[in-house]
């Protein structure tokens, strides 16, 4: 067995034994949609999810967003983690959106270590209610939209390989190296 998938066997033994309210990808919540929260429940799920996913970080050393489903609660709830800052977002959806996209291999910690392409808009506005409840409504580009979005298919049913462009599932190398490619129109 090769190094890199040794060490990669070993992230994976680890997070199963420290987190074992993690799903996969075979585990039914994953594919139901999620129902809506009220606040003081969807506050205290983000909450959650920002612990899992700060000491999914330190084991692993990535993981920039989690979903509710990705912990087995059938909620519209997730949080991102980008530059040092937790965001909960609480009953979020997507208002607006651009009608080009662009491409990116995604990781998702719910799928292990493996990636696709996957062609997602290159920006959307989304709406949720935040930590301190107040209703936000933001525009988001780049990055942030991929990241937003990617969560907020875990909030539909899907996940990123449910989404990939075809032949293009593999072992990821290292996702933090990866970068945002324009559509091929």
């Amino acid at each position: 067995m090769n190094d890199n998938l040794r060490q990669k066997l070993q992230i994976i033994s680890k997070i199963l034994r420290e987190i074992p309210e993690f799903r996969y990808i075979g585990d039914p919540v994953l594919r139901s949609k999620t129902k809506k929260v009220l606040y003081s429940e969807g506050l205290e799920i983000g909450k959650g999810l920002g612990k899992i996913l700060i000491k999914y970080r330190k084991i692993a050393g990535f993981g920039r967003g989690l979903a509710a489903p990705q912990i087995g609660v059938n909620k519209s709830v997730f949080v991102s983690y980008v530059n040092d800052k937790l965001q909960i977002y609480i009953n979020p959806r997507i208002t607006k959106h651009s009608k080009s996209n662009n491409y990116y291999r995604e990781l998702c910690l719910s799928s292990g270590f493996t990636w696709a392409d996957i062609k997602r808009l290159e920006w959307i506005e989304l709406e949720w209610i935040n930590e301190k409840g107040k209703r936000i409504h933001q525009k988001f580009d780049d990055f942030m939209a991929r990241l937003i979005q990617h969560e907020y298919s875990h909030l539909l049913g899907k996940i990123n390989l449910d989404e990939a462009e075809k032949q293009t599932i593999e072992f990821a190398k290292n996702p933090l190296e990866e970068t945002l490619r324009k559509a091929k129109n």
